[in-house]
């Protein structure tokens, strides 16, 4: 059956509720990363995926092969170690960039962060967009990237610098989002990072995906992490794709902290109180440079603080930094109190002039 054959052919069994085998779906992700398969087709069969749902087995090998075509970063001697802080997007929440201000605290204490992800999509703010407002280059040389990682303890892979499959993909992926279609690429961004760090924190913006992520990272080779979804209280949505404590939270472990089901943990678990989710809200890049400036302050809103800082022990406990998440809000509260974030984002400005 020659490639074009096998795409039809195998949305027709999707649309028929059927599963993939491996050697299908290999072969199917090879034709829709290609610029002489049509938007059309590339587009019914995402649409077909989606709306039977992909597998963890499914969902693995697209983790798998999508890492495959990435460009490697050489970061090999840094990836045993390393933590990657992201979140699948899409919540519609447009809060701060939590996460990747919970890298910088992360990096600040020593722990190497390898930072995978884009520009802004549905916020006003991406990562990339707060990564390069405090002045580091979001697609400069790998040599760069390898020295910011033994520098800094941290550095950024921006997605479409290392990820040239996606080139043939984007184009369909703006339509079905037009359409309101969610895909399996609203979910495979934040698990494909080239550089393979053994640990994760992920957040998921619908909790029915966390044990298929989380499975499938698994299964990747993934170390240890936690796949995570905030749900809200009183708010006029129902969560975002973070530990919060503005509500109780969706936690599935993976790798060394595997569980069975997903767990409800609510903010007492981190020893903190319910909060405001006013209180997260973001904006632009200009803004969210004072939120972060506030951050370091100590003024910013109570509870933007509070969610910061369960993020970054639950982060420190995940790599094994600390053992507790008591003893990891203990850590985190220092680094901020004591300026040394402060200190490392200055040292970042230097290293990147």
């Amino acid at each position: 059956m020659n490639d074009h054959n096998q795409l039809s052919f195998s949305t027709n069994r999707i649309k028929l509720e059927q599963n993939l085998n491996e050697d299908e779906l290999v072969a199917c992700i090879g034709e829709i990363t290609q610029e002489s398969v049509s938007t059309n087709d590339k587009k019914d069969f995402l649409k077909a995926l989606s709306l039977k749902g992909e597998t963890d087995e499914e969902f693995s090998i697209f983790i798998r092969e999508f890492r495959k075509m990435s460009i490697d970063p050489e970061l090999g001697d840094y990836s045993k170690e390393a933590i990657d802080l992201c979140g699948t997007g899409g919540d519609k929440a447009h809060s701060f960039n939590v996460s990747t201000f919970v890298s910088f605290i992360v990096a600040s204490a020593g722990v190497p962060v390898i930072k995978h992800g884009n520009r802004s999509i549905t916020s006003k703010c991406g990562s990339a967009d707060l990564i390069e407002g405090i002045g580091i280059p979001v697609n400069g040389p790998i040599e760069k990237i390898r020295e910011s990682i033994k520098a800094l303890n941290f550095c950024f892979l921006f997605a479409p610098q290392f990820h040239p499959a996606f080139k043939h993909i984007a184009p369909v992926r703006k339509e079905l989002a037009a359409e309101g279609v969610v895909t399996v690429f609203n979910l495979l961004g934040p698990t494909i990072n080239p550089a393979k760090p053994s640990n994760q924190l992920l957040g998921v913006f619908d909790p029915l995906h966390m044990k298929k992520m989380g499975n499938a990272l698994t299964s990747n080779n993934v170390h240890s992490g936690i796949v995570v979804h905030g749900n809200l209280h009183n708010c006029s949505i129902s969560g975002v794709d973070e530990l919060t404590n503005c509500g109780d939270n969706k936690v599935f472990g993976i790798g060394q902290i595997q569980m069975d089901a997903i767990e409800n943990w609510s903010p007492s678990k981190w020893g903190c109180e319910y909060g405001s989710f006013s209180d997260l809200k973001g904006g632009d890049l200009t803004y969210n440079i004072s939120v972060m400036n506030a951050l370091l302050e100590g003024t910013a809103p109570k509870s933007l603080q509070t969610t910061v800082l369960l993020n970054a022990s639950t982060a420190f406990w995940i790599q094994g930094r600390c053992s507790s998440l008591g003893e990891g809000m203990e850590l985190a509260k220092s680094l901020l109190i004591d300026g040394v974030v402060k200190k490392w984002l200055d040292k970042v400005n230097l290293f990147f002039k």
